[in-house]
């Protein structure tokens, strides 16, 4: 089977390690750096391409697109259009997911949007005690802080996360979602702000908040935040059986159900020993995908409804009241100004 890997950021790099490591895979990679082939080559000892249609008339059988945020639409149109699988990195943009979805089910395509977190066993099992432990869901809340001069220290300016349309607290907002909707329900309607709180040298917003009607019932509340030199990544639900929370950095889920006076504590394996290993899970799901042994998790359906749950919270804010979710909607870009 012939990958195409477009990109080698971070996170390209990191899926061309996973994809050499599996092994019986024949990989190119696609970059507009002379850099990042040169280190791919070396270090790989793959076929390298400066253009796409040089990349093509290598004829791949699936793509893994790990380009920044806002620019994977035309590598997901020359895909279905040259009949290829393909994987996409977390985005703020989801377009066109409907047409997507007919025209890979059509020529019987695996088209697959990153859904990372579905691999970690934590999330997997806050999924499992939300359906046994929690009854009928009444409310959750899930927060994020991080600091984002950490990000990718080595890059520079041209980092992604450094610009204010595609910052970092803005995109993770739908990576976050991702899994939170298909645990507790999708967003119907949103409240959102997003604002500059904190010091950080530039001028535009370090922190997205929203709360949330859901389509199963009950609330949630989202914030994440850029601006903290602590990292944070923790939320708790609440139902009418009990209460659950948990701690991803950490990687332990707490339980406690009706009429237990204390919690039960289990550990799920702190990230940076089981953020790798899902990264790697992930992308060699997505190759057992295209070889029909396996189900891809993440509909690009259920994707795009995140980052419509953006687009709501975003106008919510420029319009002062609540707003429903349109799930064919796109966040706006660029970005309206807060002021």
């Amino acid at each position: 089977m012939k990958i195409l890997q477009i990109g080698a950021g971070s996170m390209g790099t990191r899926r061309l390690r996973d994809l050499h490591a599996r092994g019986g895979l024949t990989i190119a990679l696609l970059d507009g750096r002379a850099d990042r082939r040169q280190r791919a080559k070396d270090r790989f000892g793959l076929e390298v391409f400066a253009g796409l249609p040089e990349a093509l008339a290598w004829k791949p059988d699936a793509f893994v697109i790990s380009t920044p945020p806002g620019t994977k639409d035309a590598y997901v149109k020359a895909a279905l259009d040259a009949g290829v699988h393909h994987f996409i990195e977390a985005d703020i943009w989801v377009r066109g997911a409907a047409e997507i979805e007919r025209v890979a089910a059509k020529k019987k395509l695996i088209a697959a949007p990153s859904g990372s977190f579905e691999f970690l066993p934590l999330v997997r099992a806050i999924g499992q005690r939300v359906r046994d432990d929690l009854g009928t869901l009444l409310s959750y809340q899930c927060y994020m802080a991080t600091y984002m001069p950490g990000w990718h220290s080595t890059e520079g300016a041209e980092y992604y996360a450094r610009h204010r349309n595609t910052t970092a607290a803005r995109e993770m907002i739908p990576f976050e979602l991702h899994w939170l909707n298909a645990r507790f329900g999708a967003p119907t309607e949103v409240a959102g702000r997003y604002e500059k709180g904190g010091d950080l040298p530039f001028a535009f917003e370090d922190t997205w908040s929203l709360s949330m009607r859901l389509d199963r019932g009950g609330v949630g509340q989202l914030c994440v935040s850029m601006a903290c030199p602590v990292d944070y990544r923790r939320g708790a639900c609440f139902g009418t059986k009990g209460m659950i929370t948990w701690d991803i950095y950490g990687g332990t889920l707490a339980v406690q159900r009706a009429g237990e006076k204390s919690e039960t504590t289990e550990s799920f394996g702190a990230m940076p020993d089981v953020i790798e290993p899902a990264y790697a899970v992930e992308i060699n799901t997505f190759i057992d995908a295209c070889l029909g042994r396996a189900k891809w998790p993440q509909s690009y359906s259920a994707s795009q409804h995140s980052s419509a749950t953006l687009a709501a919270g975003e106008k919510s804010f420029l319009t002062k009241r609540w707003e429903r979710v349109d799930p064919a909607a796109d966040p706006l870009d660029p970005l309206p100004s807060a002021s």
